[in-house]
């Protein structure tokens, strides 16, 4: 548990300068679709003390539990998101799966994951097995898993017993995955992990914060081609 004791510490030691930085206060929220990018290209913090870019980034970052890529990467980019969500699901697939190929497999992108669960009790169910994945080394096939089936196979509303399968075709030890599922050990992490986002000013999913500059919405692979490559040859 010690990357969430780090976010607790850190990010609600500056949680009053930092309310509002990504979309405002207001605590609605929604899946968003299309291009509704948000960019802030200034490092100098304002007058209110709010952080900068790399401060905000670095914040994230000690908070961020799963990483794929190159942790030297010159661009990293942290997703908050639903497991229920199909936009989430569906930039997974599409401009997610752009981005394995064009910049994490080549060292140019770091990828890291955080939960912001507001679709009910399922999304919730869906986070707590990613955590319990995790414990076998498994969260990024697990995530796969999972938005294959929304954005692929078309489903929603995970179910418990579903969520087992996937641990079975994932050929995962099902006994510890079962009692971990069972048990809620992850239950308060997945909700902590929402709030403190959610007190961020994330208000959507997915919202992503790139090199620090945030971008929200299931945004096309252009949109990330155009940013990474801004930040990589800066």
């Amino acid at each position: 548990m010690k990357a969430q004791t780090i976010i607790v510490g850190a990010v609600m030691f500056v949680i009053g300068v930092m309310i509002g930085y990504l979309g405002g206060s207001s605590t609605t929220v929604q899946t968003a679709q299309g291009p509704t990018a948000t960019t802030t290209t200034t490092e100098t913090a304002s007058t209110n003390n709010v952080p900068t870019q790399n401060q905000l980034m670095d914040i994230v970052v000690e908070s961020t539990r799963h990483f794929k890529g190159d942790p030297d990467a010159p661009v990293t980019i942290v997703e908050f998101s639903d497991f229920q969500c199909p936009y989430c699901s569906r930039f997974a697939v599409d401009a997610g799966q752009q981005i394995d190929e064009h910049y994490i497999e080549n060292g140019v992108v770091r990828f890291g994951y955080q939960h912001f669960v507001f679709l009910g009790e399922a999304s919730n169910w869906a986070a707590e097995a990613s955590e319990c994945a995790a414990e076998q080394d498994a969260f990024w096939p697990y995530h796969d898993r999972l938005v294959e089936w929304v954005a692929i196979e078309q489903q929603r509303g995970f179910s418990k017993d579903q969520l087992k399968q996937f641990a079975s075709e994932l050929e995962l030890d099902t006994e510890a995955f079962h009692e971990c599922l069972d048990s809620g050990r992850y239950t308060d992490l997945v909700q902590q992990e929402t709030a403190i986002a959610q007190g961020m000013g994330v208000q959507s999913t997915p919202t992503f914060l790139i090199n620090g500059q945030p971008l929200m919405g299931a945004q096309p692979f252009e949109n990330f081609q155009r940013i990474i490559d801004s930040m990589h040859d800066s």
